[in-house]
């Protein structure tokens, strides 16, 4: 008897999960590609800074990337939802997944800021996991998270999420898309 167990219920609870979670992933990504497409970015914060003399939000957060990304996860989300009914449970739950993501993009940014920590620069799990966190607690405060996702489906999603991260940031700064690979 080895010690390997496969649990088929934890493999597709984190199948399920991953792709609940998936327009929150779409929505965090496209921002990068989509202002690199567009060539021209408006700021978020408009350039306002706070009584610390820092950027509320700083270059990196901008209209077009916000837009971009929320209708992009949204797109992807309805998709999702028109091949697979069972996994949101309407078109709101989307809406809030993909907003939330950004809105935990955005946060990370804000704090980011108020740390010091310029643009750019690496703030480990914050950098990696905000985005995920705050759409799950939008969905959590709101509806409430799917009975798929449970404690051992979400731990397996944010290492899951930490590794993709670490690839897909690497892709972007090999493809000319990111200025740092992390």
């Amino acid at each position: 008897m080895g010690l390997w167990v496969f649990d088929a219920g934890l493999l597709t609870g984190f199948l399920l999960g991953l792709g609940y979670v998936w327009p929150a992933y779409v929505s965090n990504a496209t921002p990068v590609v989509a202002v690199k497409l567009l060539g021209k970015a408006h700021p978020l914060d408009l350039g306002a800074t706070l009584p610390d003399g820092r950027r509320v939000l700083g270059d990196g957060k901008t209209v077009e990337g916000l837009v971009s990304g929320i209708s992009t996860g949204f797109a992807v989300g309805v998709a999702m939802h028109t091949l697979l009914p069972f996994l949101f449970r309407d078109l709101l739950e989307i809406l809030l997944i993909s907003s939330g993501a950004l809105a935990g993009d955005i946060l990370g940014a804000f704090i980011k800021r108020r740390l010091g920590i310029k643009q750019g620069a690496p703030a480990p799990i914050l950098d990696q996991l905000g985005f995920l966190a705050v759409s799950l607690l939008t969905i959590h405060l709101t509806y409430g998270l799917p009975s798929f996702i449970t404690p051992s489906t979400l731990t397996l999603l944010l290492l899951f999420t930490l590794l993709m991260h670490v690839g897909t940031n690497t892709l972007a700064y090999l493809l000319g898309l990111k200025d740092t690979w992390y």
